[in-house]
């Protein structure tokens, strides 16, 4: 994994942490043959690590800076297997063909989750940090027959202290990873 603060960030475009990162591409299990969307792509953290492990992927966002830093993220990491789309992903994803979805961030979840079952996507893990949308999530998968794998990951990092070091949590992420077949 790329160190966090190896990306170019800009303010208000969020990125997926490293370790946040890590499992969530374990959770995709990735091989050289796959082609992944990347749906909310954000500063391009996840897009740069799954295009290091697969053969294409396509980075969409609705956001002008999220596209803007995703593409100089890869550029600077000399990734050259990715399309960076601006727009919203329910009118692009039935326009590209892939094989397994990530979903960083959306807010047309319902129309996502339907359209990737309509077009038979067999892997797809979202990452969640508001509780009711891990529920919207897994109840959509749920619907459409997925097989349904929960994980909530908790990260915390040890600040150096006078006698010692003490350690201060980030946000927990909830990882949902939905497959059929």
């Amino acid at each position: 994994m790329i160190p966090d603060d190896e990306f170019i960030r800009v303010e208000g475009v969020p990125i997926t942490k490293e370790e946040i990162r890590a499992v969530s591409i374990g959770k995709l299990r990735l091989n050289k043959d796959d082609v992944v969307v990347d749906i909310g792509c954000g500063s391009g953290g996840m897009t740069v690590e799954i295009a290091k492990r697969c053969k294409f992927v396509y980075a969409i966002d609705v956001d002008d800076k999220a596209i803007e830093t995703t593409t100089k993220n890869l550029k600077k990491f000399g990734i050259k297997n990715c399309k960076v789309i601006k727009g919203n992903a329910k009118e692009i994803l039935n326009d590209i063909d892939f094989n397994k979805a990530f979903i960083g961030g959306t807010k047309d979840i319902e129309e996502i989750i339907k359209t990737l079952n309509k077009k038979e996507i067999k892997h797809i893990v979202a990452n969640t940090i508001v509780l009711e949308n891990a529920i919207r999530v897994i109840s959509l998968l749920e619907k459409y027959n997925y097989n349904v794998e929960v994980v909530n990951v908790s990260v915390s990092y040890g600040k150096k202290i006078s006698i010692g070091y003490m350690m201060m949590a980030k946000n927990p992420i909830t990882i949902i990873t939905g497959k059929k077949g």
